[in-house]
């Protein structure tokens, strides 16, 4: 899954000789000498009881430094004493303050240089690291806080009103701008409008729909690696950051590692987050509810079953713009004492929903109207409050966990990784697995059959040097079996690379309209128009904005022979050709879902196309290189086009 977007940028950095000497500095109102050098003032993502990550963005390329200090006892000034320089002259900073103490406050601003000698420099902000872990702790909710023309004050507002809370810090569900590709959604509406928090407290995030995977959420928002889905622990509690806008089912990337870190936890509270909801009382997203059933609920209730199997206390997300909370669940049933807790909270600032004619039979309170929801926990109590935008209470529970176990008891072990160095290649590959709990054994095969307790036991890494798809399961001493997990290996010779006469720089685009359901034959269809463009995006051509179809071709520069990886991600569908070769179908109607393929390529050129459509809603095409261990992805563009 996708982490930032790699590009190469060329940098100059120069070595600036500060004075060492602490000092301490009035913390009231603004002193910058250029406020207009801020396009994005300085704010605060994913912080540590030891780190603390600092973002902003400056209109012109700047060397950026944090100034920062613990607070003192008896202080007439903030403590900002200590300097914290960033490398390199950029627009967008993403700084690390590190080896911070655990629950303490910091003051801290942020000073940018332009290569001129003008300075931006911010107001003082404050902080406090993430609590130990036998404190007590409070943290906020929000979802969908998207801009709409009804509503346009309500993000501000809610900002506002989180802020007067005073929370450790802010989870937010999916759906923080409109659209993910408008810059301005970012530095007009959604990072100015939540500043007054986001300047004193870290947010944790997850992707929404509108988000649409854009290039935009990771440089404005800062995760661990992958970024789209990622766990982190804060107090006692433990939070799975899942991405719904990929497929969840069984035996997918995000099913099994969510599978494995669940299976691990030992925190006293666990809670998963997300952006689509798998229990849903609205009244027509899935399924007009005055002339059908729905199903009251999405795709994200694939992964139920790993919530009642490992003890999630907590199921947070957003996407239904609405209050709504279940009663505890547990094998599609309402079970008081072992069921989780399912909180859709997408009141943040998006147009308001409503819900169904009839109730369902999971729905316990419900409520219509912008919102935002706070969590205070210590020890074993959660004490949950709903609050709308004029700062009322709707709604509130005090939860005591009375069961003494904090870790789920584990009967089917979690399925084993399995990693090959190349999943395509010439000669051999090495394939390594392991394991969620180091008394599992890994069983495996290499033909593709179902593996038994009678296969081939995993002992260490092993070559493979012909095609093969590799199958493996974990078991118990006890003989208890995983699910299966398997992957593909594909022997083959690189493809040759090709002689390109004339080449130009761009790539070659044709632009369709109608309404399909699958990609049509576009060889038979006229365009609407063609052209080149020096990047393929669907947003740097004319278009409207539903039902329409575009191919984008030339040639893509490789710099070495060897195996490449390569992702296709698109809302609607999508397939990629490599030297007229279809090598990645993610055809259909469908949201954002990505699909991967690995072959060899030779040194030097090779041909790709890439054919889209896009029937209504989001549309979203991206497509590049991907490291199938890491997951990180890197964008390619065809360079060139032939006459």
């Amino acid at each position: 899954m996708p982490n930032k977007m790699m590009s190469v940028r060329p940098f100059l950095f120069f070595a600036f000789v500060f004075s060492s000497l602490p000092f301490l500095t009035m913390g009231q109102g603004p002193v910058s000498k250029n406020k207009q050098l801020f396009l994005v003032k300085p704010y605060m993502q994913f912080g540590t009881q030891n780190s603390m990550v600092i973002l902003w963005e400056t209109t012109e390329p700047t060397i950026g430094r944090v100034e920062f200090g613990e607070a003192l006892p008896d202080s007439e000034y903030a403590n900002i004493s200590k300097r914290s320089e960033a490398s390199g002259r950029k627009t967008m900073h993403e700084h690390t303050l590190k080896n911070l103490k655990p629950e303490t406050n910091y003051f801290w601003r942020v000073v940018s240089v332009t290569p001129s000698g003008e300075e931006a420099i911010s107001e003082i902000y404050s902080f406090k690291t993430a609590v130990k872990d036998s404190s007590a702790y409070m943290f906020a909710l929000v979802g969908d806080s998207q801009r709409n023309g009804r509503t346009p004050w309500a993000w501000e507002k809610i900002s506002k009103l989180v802020w007067e809370d005073r929370p450790n810090f802010v989870i937010h569900a999916g759906d923080l701008v409109d659209s993910g590709d408008r810059k301005t959604d970012w530095t007009e509406h959604f990072l100015p409008g939540g500043h007054i928090f986001m300047s004193r407290f870290p947010m944790y995030t997850v992707l929404g729909n509108h988000e649409g995977d854009s290039e935009l959420y990771y440089q404005y928002m800062a995760n661990p690696s992958p970024e789209n889905y990622y766990t982190f622990k804060y107090g006692n509690a433990q939070f799975f950051m899942v991405d719904t806008n990929f497929d969840v089912s069984e035996g997918t990337e995000q099913y099994n590692w969510l599978e494995w870190e669940l299976a691990k936890s030992d925190a006293m509270w666990k809670i998963v987050v997300h952006h689509h909801p798998p229990y849903s009382s609205e009244e027509n997203d899935n399924g007009d509810t005055y002339k059908e059933l729905s199903t009251n609920g999405t795709e994200a209730r694939n992964l139920v079953p790993l919530y009642d199997k490992y003890g999630v206390d907590f199921n947070l997300y957003g996407h239904v713009h609405m209050y709504e909370r279940t009663w505890p669940l547990k094998d599609g049933m309402v079970n008081q004492e072992e069921g989780v807790i399912y909180i859709n909270s997408g009141g943040a600032g998006g147009g308001l929903e409503g819900f169904a004619p009839t109730r369902t039979w999971f729905s316990l309170e419900q409520q219509t109207g912008h919102h935002y929801c706070t969590f205070a926990v210590h020890d074993r109590t959660v004490i949950f409050k709903a609050i709308d935008h004029e700062g009322r209470l709707f709604d509130s529970f005090q939860l005591k966990k009375n069961r003494p176990e904090i870790k789920a008891e584990v009967l089917q072990p979690p399925v084993p990784r399995v990693y090959a160095k190349d999943y395509a290649f010439s000669k051999s590959t090495r394939v390594k697995m392991n394991v969620a709990f180091p008394d599992l054994e890994i069983r495996y095969t290499l033909d593709g059959t179902e593996p038994s307790k009678s296969s081939r036991k995993y002992e260490k890494t092993f070559e493979v040097s012909k095609s093969a798809t590799v199958r493996a399961r974990a078991y118990t001493p006890a003989g208890l079996a995983s699910r299966s997990v398997a992957h593909t290996l594909v022997k083959m010779k690189p493809l040759k690379a090709k002689k390109v006469r004339n080449a130009k720089p761009g790539v070659r685009y044709a632009y369709y309209e109608g309404e399909w359901k699958v990609l049509p034959d576009f060889s038979k269809l006229k365009p609407v128009r063609t052209g080149v463009i020096p990047k393929p995006s669907i947003h740097s051509i004319k278009r409207r904005k539903d039902y329409f179809g575009v191919t984008f071709e030339g040639y893509l520069q490789v710099d070495a022979t060897k195996a490449y990886s390569l992702y296709l991600l698109s809302d609607d569908g999508s397939k990629m050709y490599i030297d007229d070769t279809l090598l990645i179908d993610n055809d259909g109607d469908h949201g954002v879902e990505q699909k991967e393929a690995s072959l060899m390529l030779e040194k030097g050129k090779h041909k790709i196309r890439i054919e889209y459509f896009d029937t209504w809603g989001t549309n979203k095409l991206d497509f590049g290189f991907v490291d199938t261990n890491t997951r990180e992805r890197t964008k390619i563009f065809p360079t060139h086009f032939s006459h």
